[in-house]
């Protein structure tokens, strides 16, 4: 029709929103939808806390055996974590032998070993059943023998409680070792004249 008003599309949208409101059940579902938002948010705000970068210790030399940049998962029953890579100070022996952890029957593995202190960190898990599969090849290193530290988790700054050296406090210090060095030769130029009476007086003596 001729003449016709149409409301714009904003004011439409609003509209439509404020009966979903009126709607039974309309508020209720918003505010479900904005506690799930949050929830979610705060979900992502952990995982971002998780994936702060750690450097993995051994528990006997404190020298690195990994990071989190190689991080592939944690196995909580078995006490362990698994990465895809190590750090140079890990051997691995090469031996293998049978896993004799309950529920690893027909595992064979390759003990990882401290090359600082000897301790024994971990297994490569060489060949597993299929339950085990996703252990295979990787550095499983037990919790009870690794410590962790997480990149600038240090709170402590140096403290400097000298003052800055400026163009005045030079100028002061220029002028006290001036004064010391003209003590010193002035002290030096007695001592010199005292040896020389003394090796006079030894001369005549």
């Amino acid at each position: 029709m001729a003449g016709a008003l149409y409301p714009p599309p904003g004011l439409v949208a609003e509209l439509d929103s404020s009966l979903s409101l009126l709607e039974p059940g309309g508020g209720r579902a918003v505010a479900e939808g904005q506690r799930e938002l949050q929830q979610q948010q705060q979900q992502a705000g952990a995982e971002d806390a998780d994936l702060l970068p750690m450097v993995f210790l051994c528990a006997g030399c404190k020298r690195p055996v990994g990071d989190t940049m190689s991080w592939v998962t944690n196995d909580e029953d078995a006490g362990c974590i698994l990465l895809r890579s190590a750090a140079a100070s890990v051997s691995v022996e090469e031996e293998r032998k049978l896993s004799k952890r309950p529920g690893e029957c027909g595992c064979m593995i390759e003990t990882l070993v401290c090359s600082g202190c000897s301790m024994t960190l971990g297994n490569i898990y060489r060949c597993t059943p299929k339950h085990l599969d996703y252990k295979r090849d990787l550095f499983c290193f037990n919790v009870d023998s690794i410590e962790s530290y997480i990149l600038g988790s240090s709170e402590k700054q140096a403290v400097i409680d000298e003052e800055p050296l400026t163009l005045e406090s030079r100028a002061v210090l220029e002028e006290v070792l001036q004064r010391a060095n003209t003590v010193l030769k002035a002290l030096e130029t007695r001592l010199s004249a005292v040896e020389s009476s003394m090796a006079s007086l030894h001369n005549k003596v």
